[in-house]
């Protein structure tokens, strides 16, 4: 009886510590989508960061970013169509620290299709199962 009482009690102690998310797991969280921004269509990524002073980079440059510890950043199709992606299509967002020097770098996955990409095909096989 005790020792079941002990190892439910482990069991507990273990699920509540999963259960609060360090804020690398929140950061994770981050997506991209298409918005119109005027007459033309605009790229918005967005996540969490620690705070304010936590600046965004992507391809060595400085992303404008509204919000604090939520943050959106929106920018035009034709400057994202010069990013360079991930292999799973998506985009590497760095978030740097001035204060502790600390980067961590996010792959931000963008919609199918977002910056307008086109295959090539040789052929196509489509069969019936």
């Amino acid at each position: 009886m005790v020792r079941s009482v002990s190892l439910a009690l482990t069991g507990c102690a273990v699920l509540s510590a999963g259960l609060s998310a360090p804020p690398a797991a929140a950061e994770r969280a981050a997506s991209a989508r298409l918005v119109h921004c005027g007459e033309a269509t605009c790229l918005r990524l967005s996540g969490r960061r620690d705070g304010a002073a936590t600046e965004l980079r992507v391809d060595g440059r400085v992303l404008p970013v509204v919000g604090e510890r939520s943050w959106q950043a929106t920018v035009p199709l034709a400057v994202a169509r010069g990013w360079r992606l991930t292999r799973g299509y998506a985009v590497p967002v760095v978030l740097v620290d001035h204060a502790s020097g600390a980067e961590r770098t996010l792959a931000v996955p963008l919609p199918p299709g977002a910056l307008g990409a086109r295959v090539q095909l040789a052929s196509l096989i489509v069969s019936a199962r």
